[in-house]
């Protein structure tokens, strides 16, 4: 009879199963792949080519990055707010573009980038269990980071149309009376990845649907500078005691620096109070020497016209864009951008004309065009079923690429329906 052996009754240590399971973050998956072969056009991930502002950077360079700046930021931590400066000046752009006042002392924060402000309201605004709703579509990190956190998140689709949650609001009894039983709801507008903007009638719906069940709104407004078939709303323009809205934003898509990783908060004292105490706990403060970098940008005269300049280019490349990518080609738009820098066509059409043996690769038929357009016409994109059961037949497709990359692109998605780009794919 074999001895018992000590090492027998060693037990495995075990992973958290929530987070073994959830999947990776999908397009930036895509985008490390294609950054492998150069010959791949990356149309999959919101790293701009644009910014930071080009006048900007001699100063930068010249006081921000020398060895005096670098030592003393890195020596010491930082408040646990963030920079008084910076919240001061954040304070000023909402006075400025929205004539939103905000207190810098009490009602702002300084975030490690608008991840963790969106982590930061889900954890405040809501208990373990708890449901918070989102919409399909939706930015595809908030189911993820719902799971992660000990939250359910609970989806709701919106009709496509002109007025999607009015049109959500009057057709969801549940959704209009109580937000489905959520603690939460997360709005992203300008939203990635359809482009849609709120309109200020359905602001003002949506609160009072929050209002009647006692529920948070967080505004995910990252790409509040791209708005421009409808002007961008903070949430908090129709709750202006912040009772029960929280903006979160970032420096990374309108100034073109993603890796800075300096976002912020925008809530009520209780709210940031709360928010600042839990920042400690996870990440104990931001990079002090990119907050300054940060301050020097938003505080630059020319910061508003430099965006608008941004905001005119992408919004003539989702023009050029629709105009070429045309339902001939197999690109159609149920929804068209308002805003935002993403394009998101259907692209059953395209599918209806790929090999047999391509469609039926994938379970959806964004993944098999996606998927075609990577092999055969080289041009990364992400497949619109991560964001929503209803974005199935969708791609999305990214325009914060520099211009080679953007016009090579779209020849290149105009033309994938040729058969002699189709006698490339090779099949396992």
């Amino acid at each position: 009879m074999k001895e018992p052996n000590a090492l027998d009754q060693v037990k495995p240590a075990l992973l958290n199963s929530t987070l073994s399971d959830i999947g990776v973050y999908v397009s930036k998956a895509i985008s490390q792949a294609a950054r492998d072969n150069p010959d791949i056009m990356n149309m999959s991930i919101g790293e701009p080519a644009f910014g930071p502002p080009a006048h900007l950077l001699a100063e930068i360079a010249q006081t921000d990055l020398t060895q005096e700046a670098f030592l003393s930021s890195a020596k010491r931590y930082g408040h646990s707010l963030g920079s008084l400066a910076l919240r001061q000046a954040i304070a000023d752009w909402y006075l400025r573009r929205y004539n939103l006042k905000i207190n810098p002392e009490t009602e702002v924060l300084i975030t490690h980038g608008g991840v963790e402000a969106v982590a930061l309201a889900i954890l405040c605004c809501s208990n373990p269990g708890d449901t918070l709703a989102i919409t399909d579509p939706s930015y595809m990190l908030y189911e993820r980071a719902l799971l992660a956190l000990g939250r359910q998140p609970r989806r709701f689709s919106r009709p496509v149309g002109d007025a999607e949650f009015t049109d959500l609001i009057d057709s969801d009894p549940s959704f209009r009376s109580q937000l489905g039983g959520a603690k939460a709801v997360i709005v992203n507008s300008p939203e990635n990845p359809s482009g849609y903007v709120l309109s200020a009638e359905e602001w003002q719906q949506l609160m009072r649907c929050a209002e009647r069940s006692g529920a948070w709104i967080i505004h995910d407004e990252v790409y509040d500078s791209m708005a421009f078939n409808r002007p961008h709303y903070p949430a908090r323009s129709f709750d202006p005691l912040a009772s029960r809205t929280v903006l979160a934003n970032s420096f990374s898509k309108k100034f073109g620096i993603p890796g800075l990783r300096i976002g912020w908060l925008v809530g009520s004292a209780e709210f940031i109070a709360t928010a600042s105490k839990t920042h400690d706990y996870l990440v104990l403060g931001v990079n002090r020497q990119y907050e300054q970098i940060a301050l020097r940008i938003l505080q630059d005269a020319q910061t508003d016209d430099w965006l608008a300049d941004q905001q005119k280019m992408l919004h003539s490349r989702i023009r050029l864009a629709k105009q070429r990518l045309t339902p001939t080609l197999g690109f159609s738009w149920p929804r068209s951008p308002m805003g935002g820098m993403f394009l998101f066509p259907c692209v059953r059409g395209l599918y209806q004309r790929l090999p047999p043996a391509q469609r039926q690769r994938f379970a959806t038929v964004g993944e098999s065009a996606a998927d075609y357009l990577l092999q055969v016409a080289r041009v990364a994109t992400v497949p619109g079923i991560i964001y929503g059961q209803s974005c199935a037949d969708h791609i999305r497709i990214v325009l914060c690429c520099d211009e080679p990359t953007f016009h090579t692109a779209l020849e290149r998605l105009a033309n994938c329906h040729h058969a002699t780009l189709a006698q490339k794919l090779e099949l396992p």
